[in-house]
């Protein structure tokens, strides 16, 4: 397979079983599918064919993801991984890019129609987007994802507009997409395929149809987050007509976006007037910076009369609540939180409940220092 086989202006090609038309890109025409017009918005799909030994499928990459930046909520983008080499690259990776006969790197298809051969800077694939956007479609999707210990469930609305005026024989697919990733020699990775089952038998869908599906996907403990759930509708041409995501979550599965992982014991003893620290690291599970609001509340703090506790770093101390921005998959390490004892009180014991809260999610550590 070729890596980047065009190195000039790369080659549009519209894909379909019975003609393959070779043009220039840029010369701004438009392919339109009369069938998949419709009264919808329609949401493109963008497959990238790549590899992590392509030389230009980075510069691809980056593009796709300024692409997005710039047209957030138009397009949806997975990347389709090949060859043995490539870790990423799976029999549902293989078969797909089969299904187009992709034979140069990078690729990138639009719709299941167009595809573009080589390096596609941003403004000429951002006037295809617009020109699939300008279809319209037929169909309507509604995505619900959720997680469970082993397994993504979706939850799939199709409408069909009840304007158009056929049938459409449509495919439901399904695919788990790893959002973001670090290789050791490709570097940053996005929207990497984990699953893409095989095609399902096509459904007839009349004019006026509201389908509600259920499927489901088992999941690799080992992926990274967040993950997103992706389902479209496409023809058995490999037209698509419609696509929808949902983010099924950051974090993993054990922990969360984040956990509050101890380096010291969470329990201390030692003598009236110690002054002890209590070591903590907050560690981010998710693929996406992270903002964790650290607090003691006042109802948390559970100490005598002339004691007292301190939120610090190796540098700092801070007053509380304090923000703390966590790298994607990364940990903040040195904190901790300091219990100072009094020779003037004759108790046992105090302690402090410290929360560490990143949206909903909320998980807490008790640190306890005991009087011998």
């Amino acid at each position: 397979m070729a890596d980047n086989a065009h190195r000039g202006e790369a080659a549009r090609r519209v894909l379909g079983t019975a003609v393959l038309l070779l043009v220039m890109a840029g010369c701004g025409e438009r392919f339109p599918d009369p069938s998949q017009q419709g009264e919808f918005d329609r949401v493109v799909l963008l497959e990238e064919a790549t590899g992590t030994w392509c030389v230009n499928c980075p510069a691809v990459a980056e593009n796709i993801q300024t692409l997005l930046a710039d047209y957030p909520g138009e397009f949806i983008a997975i990347a389709l991984h090949s060859q043995t080499q490539d870790p990423y690259s799976t029999e549902e990776t293989e078969e797909r890019l089969s299904d187009f006969s992709v034979d140069a790197f990078p690729t990138v298809i639009f719709d299941g129609v167009e595809a573009y051969e080589g390096v596609q800077t941003v403004e000429e694939m951002a006037q295809v987007l617009s020109d699939r956007r300008a279809l319209g479609t037929a169909v309507k999707l509604e995505l619900d994802a959720s997680l469970t210990a082993d397994s993504v469930l979706y939850e799939v609305t199709v409408i069909v507009s009840g304007q158009t005026e056929e049938s459409i024989e449509g495919i439901l697919r399904i695919a788990l997409i790893e959002d973001t990733l670090t290789h050791a020699t490709a570097g940053l990775l996005h929207h990497i395929v984990r699953r893409l089952p095989e095609e399902e038998a096509a459904m007839t869908l009349n004019p006026g149809d509201s389908l509600d599906l259920h499927r489901s996907l088992p999941l690799d403990v080992s992926w990274g987050r967040p993950l997103t759930a992706v389902v479209w509708v496409e023809d058995p041409d490999h037209k698509v007509y419609q696509a929808a995501s949902h983010e099924v979550g950051g974090g993993s599965y054990v922990h969360g976006d984040f956990s509050i992982e101890l380096v010291s014991d969470s329990i201390q003893t030692d003598t009236l007037g110690a002054i002890l620290n209590f070591y903590f690291d907050l560690k981010n599970h998710t693929g996406n910076i992270l903002t964790l609001t650290v607090d003691v509340p006042e109802a948390s703090q559970y100490l005598p009369e002339n004691w007292w506790f301190s939120l610090c770093d190796e540098q700092n101390c801070y007053p509380v609540p304090t923000d703390f921005e966590v790298p994607a998959n990364g940990t903040l390490e040195g904190l901790h939180v300091t219990i100072g004892s009094s020779i003037l009180d004759q108790e046992t014991e105090g302690k402090v409940i410290m929360t560490v809260t990143s949206g909903e999610e909320v998980d807490s550590q008790t640190f306890i220092l005991e009087i011998e």
